[in-house]
């Protein structure tokens, strides 16, 4: 299988390594060697291209060391690790030991590239400092958008122009509540301020299906990975406020397309040139417990390619 032969098409553009592997989160909520299963799998398929990192919590990486020792085989890629820091502000540090002694035991099979936490009540650019210097590795936070998200970007930023780590913002789209999923205009908001502020961008929670739709089974309407997909490759194209916010709010999946050449919503289009900057510069990547949704869903609607 090769990317580099298809460089041009929008379709990989906008989907390789879209997806981080969540199965250990709510609702799958996995068991680790469960997890470490699914994982494997979505990486040794034929949809490989489209899965990038296994997250884990900082306090189940011991958990994860005993289960990927006993079953990783020889030559088998190493890891590549999201760590989600779930100590709370007061113990990073016990993140941060938990995290160096993982990868000290793992010996090159499993390195934690990426930590992603929430950002405190106060104080926040000091202490994004302060976790950028303690983990030294890429991180993205997550905003608190019901307390106004661009003041969380505005310490996000200003952090890191102080640091040499890549960071990054990350916004919850949706949970086991009704009100845990953002309105689309706030999801607009967050978009367009990472931009303005030259903030990369991950969501996570609520996102297996393409596009925002109505779940029968909770009656909660979820968020579209593809509608943020278009939704940030018209931000980065300076589209402007109505016109993201209308993006992430359609639930008409006749409104929008992709293929080769790039993507369609109503009537914007946007090259593959235009995918790929939306993708390295804004929206990075989402996490899901479930990679076999998204692909099955992807595969119905005659989208993915045929990789060689």
């Amino acid at each position: 299988m090769s990317l580099e032969i298809t460089r041009s098409d929008a379709r990989v553009a906008a989907l390789a390594g879209l997806i981080d592997y969540a199965g250990l989160f709510p609702p799958a909520r996995l068991e680790m060697a469960a997890a470490v299963a699914g994982y494997r799998s979505a990486r040794g398929g034929s949809n490989a291209w489209m899965v990038d990192r296994f997250v884990c919590p900082a306090s189940r990486l011991t958990e994860l060391t005993g289960v990927l020792m006993a079953t990783m085989g020889d030559g088998e890629e190493p890891w590549r690790l999201t760590v989600t820091a779930d100590g709370g502000p007061d113990e990073i540090g016990v993140d941060a030991l938990l995290i160096d002694t993982f990868e000290v035991e793992m010996d090159g099979a499993a390195i934690a590239e990426v930590v992603e936490m929430p950002l405190p009540s106060s104080d926040a650019t000091t202490w994004i400092a302060r976790a950028a210097d303690l983990f030294s590795r890429a991180m993205f936070f997550e905003i608190p958008w019901r307390e106004g998200g661009t003041i969380a970007l505005d310490s996000v930023a200003s952090a890191r122009d102080a640091t040499r780590v890549l960071l990054g913002a990350k916004l919850r789209c949706g949970g086991l509540a009704a009100d845990a999923f953002p309105p689309p205009e706030v999801v607009a908001v967050v978009i367009a301020a990472c931009r303005d502020r030259g903030l990369p961008l991950k969501t996570t929670a609520g996102l297996h299906h393409p596009f925002r739709h109505l779940d029968p089974a909770t009656g909660f309407t979820h968020h579209g990975f593809v509608n943020l997909l278009v939704a940030c490759t018209a931000a980065e194209a300076g589209r402007d406020m109505a016109t993201l916010t209308a993006m992430v709010a359609d639930d008409d999946p006749r409104s929008f397309a992709l293929d080769r050449e790039g993507v369609r919503w109503r009537d914007e289009k946007f090259g593959a040139s235009s995918v790929s900057r939306g993708r390295q510069s804004l929206f990075v990547g989402y996490g899901s417990c479930s990679f076999d949704e998204p692909v099955d869903d992807l595969t119905a609607l005659g989208v993915l390619p045929v990789m060689r």
